[in-house]
């Protein structure tokens, strides 16, 4: 009799655990973060690349598109990690702080040095101290830095996620590529249309 009952019990557990959500299961959730990970991460390289010369609208929807599924993936993932106190190990955070890392060394355009100044980026297409260019650069710099520091506060804000998220902490990379693609993007228009004659010297 006890024996049966002790079939029975562990028939339940199984069943139960066959019942979990898929990102309940450790492999399964794994397998599902790196797959939405470094398909996110694809897909922000080839839409950087595409919308590389569209205009700023239609690059940051592109870029957007990648980033919104990886919010709702790790809002889901965290969600059932909190309805079943699911902990992390703190590991994960690796991958945030290679996003991080990857955000801070977004690269500049050009031979121009690290986040250019207005009148670098002036001296840079040959019209130095001229202000029709410095009031562009200006606000070519201001776009770039919104875009910069957004990325890294996304970044942060995911990173907060990640102690339940397995996509919160892998995404971070692909974010920060993201980002920091749109951010350099704001200074390359800038140069394109100053090597077009676009500034009145």
């Amino acid at each position: 009799m006890e024996s049966s009952r002790g079939s029975v019990q562990a028939f339940v557990s199984l069943d139960t655990r066959q019942q979990l959500p898929r990102m309940a299961r450790s492999w399964q959730a794994s397998c599902q973060a790196a797959a939405v990970s470094v398909g996110g991460l694809f897909a922000v390289l080839i839409i950087a690349m595409v919308t590389h010369r569209s205009s700023p609208q239609v690059m940051a929807a592109g870029l957007a598109i990648p980033v919104l599924l990886f919010g709702a993936f790790t809002a889901y993932e965290w969600r059932i990690g909190r309805r079943l106190d699911i902990k992390l190990t703190r590991l994960h955070l690796i991958g945030v702080a290679a996003g991080l890392i990857v955000w801070l060394m977004y690269p500049a355009p050009g031979s121009l040095p690290f986040d250019p100044t207005s009148a670098q980026l002036c001296a840079y297409v040959g019209r130095p101290m001229v202000h029709a260019c410095i009031v562009k650069a200006d606000a070519a710099r201001a776009r770039s830095d919104i875009a910069w520091w957004s990325t890294g506060a996304l970044i942060v804000v995911f990173g907060l996620f990640a102690r339940r998220s397995r996509t919160a902490a892998w995404t971070a990379p692909a974010i920060a590529i993201a980002g920091s693609a749109l951010a350099v993007y704001f200074l390359e228009v800038f140069l394109r249309a100053a090597a077009q004659g676009g500034f009145i010297s």
